[in-house]
């Protein structure tokens, strides 16, 4: 079955990551897939400083960033309420991907965990699964972030923990654009 078509070109990302090479390698797997605006920072509180005054579709940020780490920074922009990019998809990247580093991503309030090394095709399927099935915007005491619960997916497989299912297998599912994108942005529950 042949996935959609995501069209990233006017989509704005924001790379955080104190590895140099993986910078590059974010910036390039994001730029083959279509991506023509991504900014790329080495620490949290320069993520921080840009997210506070430019607006991003999607933040890609490791774990272990120098200054601020990753937890810390989606905390922080969560917890912002002037911050534009508020509910924006985060991507939290982990070399050491122990229960322990998920639930602390999970509970910061990001969007996924990828270990790395991640692959093109991974990265393409989490940004699919977030374009197919964006989950609404929670504010909650002590947790402010996406639903974590999984509703149905594009498959229509329900499934709470986020396995065994296929984001990208959903039949009949038209290309998404960018506009597509930010007009899926999770409603808010309180």
């Amino acid at each position: 079955m042949t996935k959609p078509a995501l069209n990233l070109n006017s989509l704005r990302f924001l790379v955080a990551d104190g590895n140099s090479y993986f910078q590059s390698l974010l910036y390039g797997i994001l730029h083959a897939l279509g991506a023509q605006h991504i900014a790329v920072t080495g620490t949290g509180d320069e993520a921080l400083a840009r997210s506070r005054s430019d607006v991003t579709d999607l933040l890609i940020c490791d774990w272990n960033l120098p200054q601020l780490d990753g937890f810390d920074l989606v905390k922080r922009i969560r917890q912002d309420r002037h911050n534009p990019n508020r509910h924006t998809p985060v991507i939290v990247l982990t070399s050491h991907a122990q229960a322990q580093n998920v639930e602390q991503a999970r509970d910061c309030g990001a969007n996924f965990v990828l270990a790395k090394p991640i692959s093109p095709k991974l990265l393409y399927d989490r940004l699919l699964w977030i374009a197919e099935d964006p989950r609404p915007f929670v504010l909650a005491p002590g947790y402010i972030g996406p639903d974590r619960r999984f509703k149905d997916g594009p498959t229509g497989d329900a499934d709470r923990r986020g396995t065994g299912r296929d984001p990208g297998q959903a039949a009949g599912v038209p290309p998404m654009t960018a506009e597509q994108l930010r007009a899926a942005a999770p409603a808010t529950v309180h």
